[in-house]
């Protein structure tokens, strides 16, 4: 899916690119590193945000039938399938913002939203861009100061 054939009001594509420039070099060093103890690792932080951008959730509470199930999700074990996950993932979500209309993202999610029944869709989409943004800003972070350690 190309940038243009995105839906204007989906802004992950600009997140989601400079997520991809920071991790051009990715080592399988760098992916696995953990910091501190319990301090979470790159490889971590990309599945988190892979799970994010594909689980089913995001299709049912949109009303769409999922294309990628809960079951399928994975920890991938090198910096190369981590990022080729998170790809993936990613193409997966574009696809689906791209179903909706405009108008949609407004309409209030049903029943099986569960606590957020009745919020927007796009109150949905506003929490995937928040993981993805934040947690993107922390895979950068760590990638400094594994460089700087």
């Amino acid at each position: 899916m190309t940038e243009s054939s995105l839906p204007s009001w989906l802004p992950s594509a600009y997140v989601f690119e400079r997520l991809q420039e920071r991790l051009v070099g990715l080592t399988d060093d760098e992916y696995t590193w953990e910091p501190a103890p319990t301090v979470m690792t790159i490889g971590w932080r990309l599945a988190h945000i892979a799970r994010t951008l594909r689980e089913e959730r995001n299709w049912r509470w949109m009303e769409r039938e999922p294309s990628l199930r809960d079951a399928d999700t994975v920890q991938a074990a090198t910096a190369a399938a981590g990022i080729a996950y998170l790809a993936s993932s990613y193409a997966a979500w574009t696809e689906l913002g791209a179903s909706l209309e405009p108008g949609e993202m407004w309409r209030p999610m049903s029943a099986v939203a569960g606590p957020c029944a009745g919020e927007p869709i796009v109150a949905l989409i506003a929490h995937v861009l928040d993981e993805l943004t934040h947690h993107g800003a922390e895979v950068a972070l760590l990638r400094d100061l594994f460089a700087a350690r």
